[in-house]
């Protein structure tokens, strides 16, 4: 070898190394003014979760207030949040699965069924009830009253009895 080509060798070696050698993926922390520290990385980071906690344009209302009666017991579902500025207030009693909750707990088990359902003030009144009836896991009922207030203000209110 002559030395021309083994000094190149040794210096793209030597650059390959260097370069490898830097972990970019490395948790680089720093320091405020005030003397604490944080992870740049953590702090770009937004939870959505909690950003939009009970944020009335995830689910399309302000107020939802359900209640399904069956031929077993004509409070079978109830089911009512209000979703305001400082939060949301949630009731949700559901007979077949012996669940009676109320506030963050009752919300946590409503706000996937309310997700799953996307209810709209465009549909029909026979839609809202089939996707709520089915939502809940009522297959037969005697009494379906529902009102819900959208995000823009227009209440409807969704009612059907069977005899």
């Amino acid at each position: 070898m002559n030395k021309y080509s083994l000094k190149t060798t040794l210096i793209t070696a030597t650059l390959l190394l260097g370069a490898c050698g830097t972990n970019n993926n490395e948790d680089t922390a720093e320091e405020t003014p005030d003397g604490t520290v944080t992870n740049p990385q953590q702090s770009e980071t937004v939870d959505e979760s909690q950003s939009n906690e009970n944020s009335p344009n995830e689910l399309g209302f302000q107020y939802f207030n359900l209640n399904i009666g069956t031929l077993e017991n004509e409070n079978t579902i109830h089911a009512e949040v209000n979703l305001n500025d400082s939060g949301s207030e949630a009731i949700y009693k559901n007979v077949p699965a012996s669940t009676d909750l109320q506030g963050d707990a009752a919300y946590a088990l409503l706000e996937p069924i309310f997700a799953e359902m996307g209810l709209t003030k465009e549909m029909r009144e026979e839609e809202v009830i089939e996707r709520a009836t089915n939502e809940f896991e009522i297959n037969e009922f005697t009494n379906f009253e529902l009102e819900i207030e959208f995000e823009d203000g227009d209440n409807k209110t969704y009612s059907k009895s069977v005899e």
